[in-house]
């Protein structure tokens, strides 16, 4: 996204992001849990500023309780529906 803000009509920016985005998909939908991953997320500073904010943890009890009314929830929240992105890029929360 640096990059596309600096030149938003740069093709090879947006080719990266695709590609990003792409294989944050796929490893999402994946069943496989891949350890080093998770690993590396854990230790990743804004990820544990996340899992630590008692509202992203209501949500993340919500998902297993209850995930049409936490969907709900996360498409009226900015702050959610970013937070729960990054979780899903760094592989701690999975679709599949």
């Amino acid at each position: 996204d640096q990059g596309l803000q600096l030149d938003p009509e740069s093709q090879e920016c947006k080719q990266g992001k695709e590609q990003v985005l792409a294989k944050i998909s796929e490893t999402s939908r994946s069943k496989e849990v891949d350890p080093e991953q998770i690993q590396h997320a854990m230790a990743d500073p804004e990820i544990q500023r996340i899992l630590r904010d008692p509202q992203i943890n209501l949500f993340l009890k919500s998902m297993q309780e209850n995930p049409a009314e936490a969907q709900k929830a996360m498409m009226a929240d900015a702050k959610l529906q970013e937070a729960v992105s990054k979780l899903m890029a760094a592989g701690i929360i999975r679709t599949g």
